[in-house]
């Protein structure tokens, strides 16, 4: 036994320990990488990181952990961290990198990486460049020092790293390497790589936006009113259910945004819609309470040097309302409400809401990518746009402008993307915007037919959509994607819900749902419908329909709820939508709507639709409609595919598409990582 004892010791000598690739004990599979999303560069730092500690999650956080966070980590198994940009307070075992991103890039570099063939050096002052650029770091297991200005830092820490090869990209001088422009750094990551895949972003969503200036405005409205409803229409027999209140909006860009807020409470909930019109009386926003939060209403819109005396419109309705053929009910209102207003003046008129492209490398090297920069025309937008109000969902001159925006991106992919057979859309429709086709003429549900189909290249590769209520969120959605099959477990794999919704939406529950269900049952899932009677929120919520692996829903629906139950005396408190949803705890689901406008997100905020209510909740995908179409419910090709064949679900889109007809084959999208292969039990 000794013999054994110093013939071990013996071995440590001879060869040591990789402490780079364990420390504290820890397996590599229990390691994530957490990342402050103060800087966009702490993230490029982190992505090849994490594949150089053998591909681990790297996740976003703002200022610490959330719940979000803790149920992936959960489900991972993760005990060990390395913080990068901001202290956390939690009790897990981490190494924290704080500081400038120079100084934690050198940190990390000398830390994890000892002697490095390579090295990558990335300049702060061009972050287009350092983006697209980071692959190769992650395809040469290659640290990354950031340059921001100083020569002899960036020198010192490549010597203290014994490089051979530094490459330097962009202006840099220092380096024996150099990638000047998008094209070279194409070009070197095609000669090391065999890229099968492309993540599509705007860098231009880091960019600072300065508020030049706000103005803050506190209103307080009253409304008393009685009022009756019979056969859909509404008779007020004391009062009226409505406020209006007029806003100056001054010339410029200004964001404005209004919350209306309703503090009395009962156990039955006050209902706020909202709506805003400009001075020429064009609808410029709207949304209701169910988009938002219980009893509280926000909105917001876009004025580009449109200035005047805008009219908000706030109603109120507390009762019962039911019925799909004979709409009747009651509404007793008489409360006081609060509207508080803030009118945001910025510099430019391209304002993200989802700032997402720093997560590109990450997602686009999981799946062996590259990624591709797609530039909206700023100033051209600018000019495009003024004199309105909204975006180009309620204007069809800047529709064409959009389009056209569009079409330069898809002849920039057809350039790079070489043998890739996905593309990732990773930002939201204002920093990568959608394709719109002709259809809607009804401005209050949105004009045309915004789609991703363009970047289908003619349906010879499959897309997909990353997006999500805010960079957290998409940098789960992505981790729950690639780690799937760490993460994914339990019974509710092979759940398959149906969901059913009433007014005419029984036809999708006897055409389709109900054969159909006999289908996944062949194939080894537990399916169940929901359908009238078991088909609102309570119901679904009580008998846990939404613990499932794929959840399908046929019926009616808008952009922040699913509308199903509907033939009853009150359905105002049985709807689907995004104040509930945003609060559910989903597993790493499909989820499949063959509704209208479930998917619209053009000229809304991201956290007031449905569907990214279903993802912040948990889901990995969410496939639906950004209009009205009246032929969506054909779902059963994109199932057939997943479950029968096995592709990806980006895969059975495109398939799908190619059968289609307008206008689904236009609205369909998919928000999700289209490489994402969902279990199926056989």
């Amino acid at each position: 036994m000794k013999k054994f004892i110093v013939l071990f010791i013996a071995l440590i000598f001879i060869f040591p320990i990789n402490v780079n690739k364990i420390s504290n004990g820890v397996s590599n599979e229990n390691k994530i990488v957490l990342v402050s999303d103060s800087d966009a560069f702490y993230t490029l730092i982190a992505t090849p990181l994490s594949f150089h500690e053998g591909k681990i999650p790297l996740l976003l956080f703002k200022e610490n952990l959330t719940r979000k966070h803790e149920r992936f980590i959960e489900a991972y198994n993760g005990n060990n961290f390395i913080v990068i940009g901001k202290h956390i307070d939690d009790s897990y075992p981490k190494q924290e990198f704080i500081g400038n991103a120079t100084s934690i890039s050198i940190k990390i570099a000398e830390r994890f990486y000892g002697d490095s063939k390579f090295v990558v050096i990335l300049p702060y002052e061009q972050y287009n460049l350092s983006l697209i650029a980071t692959p190769i770091a992650c395809y040469l297991d290659a640290p990354v020092l950031i340059y921001n200005g100083s020569d002899n830092e960036i020198e010192n820490a490549c010597k203290s790293l014994n490089a051979d090869k530094i490459i330097g990209i962009g202006n840099i001088s220092v380096g024996n390497i150099h990638l000047k422009n998008e094209s070279q750094i194409y070009g070197y990551i095609n000669s090391i790589k065999n890229v099968s895949y492309v993540a599509l972003t705007n860098p231009d969503d880091e960019l600072p936006l300065k508020i030049m200036d706000m103005e803050n405005i506190h209103l307080k409205g009253h409304i008393t009113n009685v009022k009756i409803t019979l056969f859909a229409k509404e008779f007020n027999l004391i009062g009226n259910d409505e406020k209006t209140f007029y806003i100056d909006v001054p010339d410029g860009i200004n964001k404005i945004e209004a919350y209306i807020n309703i503090s009395k409470h009962d156990s039955i909930p006050y209902i706020i819609l909202a709506t805003l019109y400009d001075e020429n009386g064009k609808l410029a926003t709207y949304s209701s309470s169910f988009a938002y939060s219980n009893q509280k209403c926000y909105i917001d819109t876009l004025s580009i040097n449109n200035k005047g005396k805008y009219k908000l419109v706030v109603k109120v309705y507390h009762g019962i309302k039911g019925g799909y053929f004979s709409e009747r009910g009651i509404s007793v209102v008489n409360v006081d409400f609060s509207v508080d207003l803030k009118i945001k003046k910025f510099t430019r008129a391209c304002i993200p809401y989802l700032h997402a492209s720093k997560l590109t490398p990450y997602l686009a090297c999981s799946h062996n990518g590259i990624v591709i920069e797609s530039r909206f025309a700023t100033k051209e937008y600018e000019k495009a746009a003024n004199h309105t109000t909204g975006g180009a969902w309620n204007n069809k001159f800047l529709q064409n402008f959009v389009n056209r925006q569009v079409n330069k991106t898809v002849d920039k992919l057809k350039k790079f993307i070489g043998n890739a057979s996905m593309v990732a859309i990773v930002g939201d429709s204002n920093m990568i915007p959608m394709f719109y086709y002709n259809g809607s003429n009804d401005v209050g549900v949105g004009l045309g037919i915004p789609s991703d189909n363009p970047y289908y290249l003619n349906f010879s590769v499959a897309a997909g959509r990353i997006i999500a209520w805010d960079s957290i969120d998409a940098s789960l959605l992505i981790n729950r994607n690639v780690f799937y099959n760490k993460i994914a477990h339990g019974s509710w794999m092979k759940n398959f819900t149906f969901i059913f919704g009433e007014g005419f939406g029984e036809t999708g529950g006897i055409f389709h749902q109900l054969p159909y269900s006999k289908v996944v049952k062949q194939h080894g899932f537990n399916a169940r419908i929901f359908g009238d009677l078991k088909n609102d929120r309570k119901a679904l919520e009580k008998y846990n329909a939404f613990d499932a692996n794929y959840i399908e829903y046929e019926g009616h629906g808008d952009w922040f709820w699913m509308f199903s139950s509907i033939y009853g005396l009150n359905y105002l408190n049985k709807v689907v939508d995004v104040s509930h949803v945003k609060n559910y705890e989903l597993n790493p689901s499909v989820v499949l709507a063959a509704a209208c406008l479930m998917a619209r997100v053009d000229g809304i905020p991201l956290r007031e639709n449905i569907g990214l209510a279903f993802i912040h909740a948990g889901a990995n995908a969410f496939i639906g409609a950004t209009r009205e179409t009246g032929r969506e419910a054909e779902l059963e090709f994109i199932e057939n595919n997943l479950i029968e064949n096995d592709t990806s679900i980006g895969f059975a889109i495109q398939n799908a598409k190619i059968y289609d007809k307008p206008p689904t084959k236009y609205a369909r999208v998919l928000y999700g990582d289209p490489a994402f292969n969902p279990y199926e039990p056989k």
